[in-house]
């Protein structure tokens, strides 16, 4: 009874920190760029911060001997080959002429990361020789690197001795400490690009050393516990019963974060008339779909990756799932303005089976809502399954990603047991009133609107 109760207080303790693993997310590729500008050159130091998902898929491209293992000989090969690509992304202009960034130093580390998966960091310190030209010149700087990748994208300029800096659409200070901090409470900056002007000016003292600043050293990125839970020194059966508890807390915390179907759910059973065993179907398909959903992706991450990405199936498997939302409510709407064109047959049987808010239930319709709700994977749950197959615990890691699953199923199981037995109330109360004539219609139309939702958002992600 002690080990219990020590145990439950540990998974109690794990889940009161249930900050994501890396900040910007486990998909996540940060930019930061700092360039300051004295009279005659311009120096810059481009830092890219890669999460555990691409750091992941990074390092297998540094595996040259596939041993499961990155040496020092295969980052050096790995960032040689890497620092020209990355400096022809970035572009620097002064007066609308191209100038050449030069690397002056480089480096590569690794953090630890979720799951026991690293993360990347890859610095670049590059300078660029200023052609003769005016005391006032006019800059431009892109990035073009990782342009589909989401995450912090910041830009700072600054300038040196005997320069002035005018019309920066850059920021002028450091937010995130060239991508060592990320603050919770601010927008992450989207800047791949920026304009300014530079000026002469032998009075003006602009930043005290003729130098870029020291490098910075990163904090700790920060985990959670369902991402730690493969990472147990011994998998006795408490720690087991634990890493399942907590991550099958975890998924049930996933699903009401915003999305994941509730309102699609919670619309389909009211209008549709669902049951009790309808909602569990729908639950016991949410956890199948998801589940492979995660194995799927696992696969591609380990064994595809140099044809696609996971995160670039993101948007496509969400476009997938909405437009199964869509195909849904639009069979559901169209069925219901037809009856209603028609007008009510004659009702026959219990007041729960009236034509007014019967309609085109099927397993079908059932099937295809469980899978739109589980078929886009969290991305947490594809580190859990890639740190345990580096760790060899692949069952492990398999029975937490059903865990996982099981808990985002079932709170969408308890939102539609919830929703079936209040409409059944309700229903036996007054089932004639007009509010509950029009429940099946607006519940269609509020899943199709769902659905074109999700295909829109999605689309605009993947194009």
């Amino acid at each position: 009874m002690t080990r219990f109760a020590t145990t439950a207080a540990a998974v109690v303790l794990l889940l009161a920190t249930t900050a994501d693993a890396h900040p910007m997310g486990n998909f996540a590729v940060c930019h930061y760029a700092r360039v300051r500008v004295h009279p005659d050159r311009v120096r810059v130091r481009y830092v890219l911060d890669l999460a555990e998902l691409p750091t992941h898929a990074e390092r297998l491209a540094m595996d040259r001997d596939r041993d499961g293992a990155v040496d020092a000989d295969e980052q050096a090969a790995y960032l040689a080959a890497k620092r020209p690509e990355l400096l022809a992304g970035l572009s620097l202009l002064a007066d609308r002429r191209s100038v050449e960034l030069v690397l002056v130093a480089d480096e590569l580390r690794f953090e630890p990361g979720a799951g026991g998966l690293p993360t990347m960091r890859i610095r670049l310190d590059a300078e660029a020789v200023l052609p003769p030209g005016g005391p006032t010149r006019r800059f431009e700087y892109c990035d073009h690197n990782f342009p589909t990748r989401a995450g912090w994208k910041e830009i700072v300029v600054e300038v040196g001795e005997g320069v002035v800096l005018r019309d920066s659409t850059a920021a002028a200070a450091d937010r995130s400490r060239e991508l060592t901090t990320y603050p919770p409470d601010q927008v992450p900056p989207q800047a791949t690009e920026a304009r300014w002007t530079a000026a002469a000016d032998p009075t003006a003292h602009g930043s005290a050393a003729d130098d870029l600043p020291p490098v910075a050293v990163s904090a700790a990125t920060p985990r959670d516990a369902f991402t730690q839970a493969v990472l147990a020194p011994e998998l006795g059966p408490w720690v087991v019963l634990s890493g399942l508890a907590i991550a099958f807390a975890f998924g049930s915390l996933h699903a009401l974060a915003p999305g994941h179907g509730k309102t699609m759910v919670a619309a389909y059973l009211a209008g549709a008339r669902g049951t009790a065993g309808h909602a569990v179907l729908l639950g016991l398909v949410v956890t199948l779909t998801h589940t492979a959903g995660v194995f799927a992706l696992g696969a591609v991450a380990l064994f595809a990756t140099r044809y696609v990405m996971p995160e670039q199936l993101y948007p496509w498997l969400g476009a997938a799932s909405g437009a199964m939302v869509c195909s849904v409510g639009g069979w559901l709407l169209y069925h219901r303005v037809r009856r209603m064109i028609r007008g009510p047959r004659p009702r026959t049987g219990t007041p729960h089976h009236h034509d007014l808010l019967d309609g085109p239930l099927t397993i079908r319709s059932l099937v295809a809502l469980g899978v739109s709700g589980g078929l886009v994977p969290c991305p947490s749950a594809l580190v859990v399954l890639l740190a345990a197959v580096a760790l060899h615990r692949i069952a492990y890691g398999m029975l937490l990603i059903t865990a996982f699953s099981l808990g985002l199923a079932a709170v969408l199981v308890a939102i539609g047991l919830m929703v079936v037995y209040a409409r059944r109330w309700i229903d036996g109360i007054s089932p004639r009133r007009g509010l509950l004539r029009g429940l099946g219609t607006v519940s269609a139309l509020v899943i199709t609107l769902i659905g074109i939702g999700l295909v829109a958002r999605s689309l605009r992600d993947a194009l």
